[in-house]
């Protein structure tokens, strides 16, 4: 039914599928920020002896992501994926200059972080067996299915991992924490990647903090199932169209809130965030609060239901 309460028809998708690996791989890399919210850098890249056929960059993570097509089931994700991120590892200068020939910078190896590196393959479909391979979360090896409708609808969804336990971070420390690019760069060898997943980050948080990070979570998903939940090393995102909305950090004794709303934006008549606009500070966004117990959290909700109705 629509407002006018008639009836409206539903038409059927047919699924036409992709002629060739390569025109898969143009729809992808022609809208790669939209599709992934990466940032294209290179198609075809040839490095050590091997020819990966898209290399990207999450600014979120600031790190590499390499994309591989496919249109068959008859290939092991996991050795493919072994063999190009023990290439990237040992290739590092290689993946810095093509991002600084892309983006017309002056980057270094130590402004990049080598441990959230991760290899995407992107196929029609995948059998149990890739799937169970890849499903390790401590594997940085993502898999997505697209197809293509004869209406020119494409569609990418990303598998989620099933195997998903639970592990206390090893890249999460106090609350006087900082990202040590020196780790970072020291990676070499493939066992060194550590995947962010947003139990890494809440399982650093006491009860009482999970606790509140789960009635916040909770209320979110409640009003949109489509917030997409990303974990970097020094908070967790829920974004919504390639935006992050609102970012949260468990801690030990605390909870830090970061609303994505630039300086000016919040309407928040009892003065509860502070601006840090012009302050060093993890999260996305003019405003931060820390909270010990959700006393406030009703009103606080209330804060950052103007930045989900910005991003909506």
């Amino acid at each position: 039914m629509n407002e006018a309460g008639q009836k409206v028809g539903l038409n059927e998708m047919t699924a036409v599928g992709f002629n060739k690996e390569r025109q898969l791989q143009n729809i992808i890399e022609a809208n790669l920020a939209l599709t992934m919210d990466i940032d294209f850098i290179a198609s075809e890249f040839t490095v050590g002896k091997y020819r990966m056929d898209t290399i990207g960059y999450d600014r979120d993570m600031r790190a590499f992501v390499i994309i591989e097509y496919k249109r068959t089931q008859r290939y092991s994700v996991i050795d493919q994926g072994t063999a190009y991120l023990n290439t990237l590892i040992n290739h590092k200068a290689d993946f810095v200059l093509a991002y600084n020939e892309k983006f017309n910078e002056r980057r270094r190896t130590n402004d990049f972080d080598w441990t959230q590196t991760r290899v995407a393959f992107i196929a029609q479909k995948f059998d149990e067996y890739q799937r169970d391979a890849a499903s390790n979360p401590d594997l940085p090896i993502e898999l997505y299915t697209a197809d293509c409708f004869a209406n020119g609808v494409v569609s990418l969804n990303k598998l989620e991992k099933t195997n998903n336990v639970p592990r206390n971070a090893n890249n999460v420390g106090n609350d006087n924490m900082e990202l040590s690019k020196n780790d970072a760069v020291k990676v070499k060898d493939i066992k060194e990647l550590t995947p962010i997943k947003e139990s890494d980050l809440v399982g650093k948080g006491s009860d009482s903090v999970q606790e509140l990070y789960e009635k916040i979570k909770e209320t979110l998903l409640d009003w949109d199932a489509n917030f997409e939940i990303k974990a970097t090393k020094v908070y967790i995102g829920f974004r919504l169209n390639r935006h992050n909305v609102v970012d949260l950090l468990p801690q030990k004794r605390k909870l830090k809130i970061w609303i994505n709303l630039d300086k000016g934006e919040l309407d928040d008549p009892e003065g509860l965030f502070r601006d840090v606009s012009d302050t060093g500070h993890w999260g996305n966004g003019a405003y931060e609060l820390s909270i010990v117990n959700d006393e406030r959290l009703e009103y606080i909700m209330s804060l950052i239901k103007q930045s989900w109705r910005k991003r909506k």
